[in-house]
């Protein structure tokens, strides 16, 4: 597997697998497709690719989140049912298009390199917003100082993000918009965002 498994450089002729494009439905994730070119738009790396279902979407480096061909392959081997495999991934990342999850990623990689909890308890901190952060962690010890501040900075637009994207989804389920479905649903689909970011991560 290759050093830098997600988002690595690549060259012509690589083969890739989808993770995240960002609003984009016409590619989902494990699409597969080949590298045709390569340049930079205002310095972000930008690649060519021709995928097997017909698109020539590209990859912005900026935005998307991609693996080798192989090294999806050899990461999802682990199962033995390659549709059961992707089921409940696939699931998640069409769910999404509620949520900005390039957002989110980052901001979970922030809650992460910051250090102040254990990531599979950090699904609260995508809504509960910069005051409540800031209260929570008042007198605990913060390992890194600055990814906290960054945190903190992003924490109320992850917060209107959650809150955006479950209203959104009640409507479209014909939920009423009661404080306790709101609630559920920032606790279920904060949740569900979590899992998302360890499956892409790990």
């Amino acid at each position: 597997m290759s050093k830098n498994k997600i988002n690595p450089e690549l060259k012509s002729g690589d083969r890739v697998s989808l993770i995240l494009m960002s609003d984009e439905t016409s590619l989902s994730l494990g699409d597969v497709g080949t590298v045709t070119s390569k340049q930079k738009v205002f310095g972000i790396p930008q690649y060519g690719i021709k995928w097997d279902n017909g698109s020539s979407l590209s990859l912005l480096s900026d935005a998307d989140y991609w693996m080798l061909e192989d090294d999806f392959k050899e990461k999802n081997d682990k199962s033995l049912n390659e549709d059961d495999i992707h089921k409940d991934a696939i699931n998640r990342v069409d769910s999404f298009k509620m949520f900005n999850m390039k957002f989110f990623m980052d901001y979970l990689i922030t809650i992460r390199d910051s250090g102040i909890v254990n990531m599979y308890g950090a699904s609260d901190l995508l809504w509960l917003g910069k005051n409540r952060i800031e209260h929570e962690f008042k007198y605990k010890h913060i390992p890194d100082e600055e990814k906290f501040d960054e945190l903190l900075e992003m924490a109320d637009t992850s917060q209107m993000y959650m809150i955006n994207g479950v209203i959104s989804i009640l409507e479209k389920e014909g939920k009423e918009l009661t404080d306790r479905n709101i609630n559920n649903y920032l606790k279920r689909y904060s949740l569900q965002i979590l899992q998302n970011y360890i499956y892409i991560l790990s």
